[in-house]
């Protein structure tokens, strides 16, 4: 069953998200944070992380005049909104993007001094989900999938590394360390074909 919480969530998100798609793809944006939602799922129970999961882009990527963090603040509280920025790129969609790798270097060190476990397994959710699409359309296109990317594949490699080494050295259920180990590992050895 599912709670009026996660129900709201989702369709928040999928109203917030309903003109955009997964990036060099028609797939629809939505099926992204139902699947971060869906693997949280598998590491704690605690639907305030689930709900962030189903969340976790609305801040960076759509515009406030779509839906704002009061927005969220309103139907959601401080908590979720919390974790939802703990875990959103310093960007806001609609205003002039900084340089990926200034983003990413600012991503990870905010990562790095964040303590709740709950957006330590939201973020890091979010890459199991993005390294396994990365790992599955690598399969059926090869190394033209790096073109969708505004970066290298070394750097989204450099990028991937970063972030295990700030989840190892975190308290959140093990399980989601080794996971996320395995798909770095296969990107790793993706990356060194050339």
């Amino acid at each position: 069953m599912i709670s009026d919480k996660v129900n709201l969530a989702l369709k928040v998100a999928s109203k917030a998200h309903r003109n955009q798609t997964r990036k060099g793809t028609d797939i629809p944006y939505i099926a992204h944070p139902v699947a971060v939602a869906m693997i949280i799922s598998e590491y704690t129970t605690d639907e305030n992380t689930v709900v962030a999961g189903i969340l976790h882009d609305i801040l960076e990527d759509v515009k406030p005049t779509v839906y704002s963090e009061t927005d969220m603040r309103n139907d959601f509280g401080d908590e979720i909104v919390k974790i939802v920025k703990d875990v959103s790129e310093d960007k806001t969609a609609g205003e002039p993007e900084k340089p990926w790798i200034e983003r990413k270097r600012g991503y990870l060190a905010h990562l790095d001094s964040v303590e709740d476990e709950r957006s330590l397994i939201v973020s890091t959710a979010d890459k199991i989900h993005n390294l396994t699409d990365i790992l599955e359309e690598y399969e059926r296109v090869g190394d033209s999938i790096w073109q969708k990317f505004n970066a290298s594949k070394d750097d989204e490699l450099w990028f991937y590394n970063e972030f295990l080494k700030i989840v190892e050295k975190k308290q959140i259920p093990e399980q989601i360390k080794i996971d996320l180990t395995s798909l770095v590992n296969r990107l790793k050895d993706l990356v060194r074909q050339r």
